[in-house]
């Protein structure tokens, strides 16, 4: 298993006496999750496999990165092209009868962070279930639907 590497370093920014530093925070800071959502038309020239680079960045927490899609996974060269080479990625084929539990014990275990493409129509129950297991779970996930 690969571990992720973020280069994460301390704010330092110093002007007048002012100093900020990540580690001089007294309280532990919790992360809490977000939820991102994109609509995507036919076409786009955004594809979801280029907002992995994005939440590889999300925070300092050592995390899978998660691609949820019907599409055909990516190979190792194109990770390296996005400059992945060191990350731990997963892709997994979902299908829309599947995607919602598959979704929530991606979200439960608190491991990654997720990309998901989702298939049908989506309710507003499912998007706040949704939210609130990213919120809880620390995770970031990005909900694309396409037009």
């Amino acid at each position: 298993m690969r571990q992720l590497t973020l280069g994460m370093e301390p704010l330092g920014m110093e002007q007048g006496g002012l100093s900020l530093s990540s580690r001089s925070l007294k309280q532990p800071q919790v992360s809490t999750g977000s939820l991102t959502e994109m609509i995507l038309s036919e076409g786009s020239a955004i594809q979801p496999m280029h907002l992995l680079p994005l939440l590889a960045q999300c925070s300092a927490q050592q995390r899978w990165l998660m691609w949820l899609s019907p599409e055909m996974p990516m190979n190792k060269h194109y990770l390296d092209s996005l400059g992945l080479q060191n990350s731990p990625v997963i892709h997994l084929d979902v299908c829309e009868h599947s995607q919602q539990a598959l979704i929530e014990k991606a979200l439960q275990a608190a491991n990654s962070h997720l990309i998901i493409e989702w298939q049908g129509s989506l309710t507003e129950p499912q998007r706040q279930k949704i939210e609130q297991q990213a919120h809880l779970s620390g995770s970031h996930v990005v909900l694309i639907q396409r037009r």
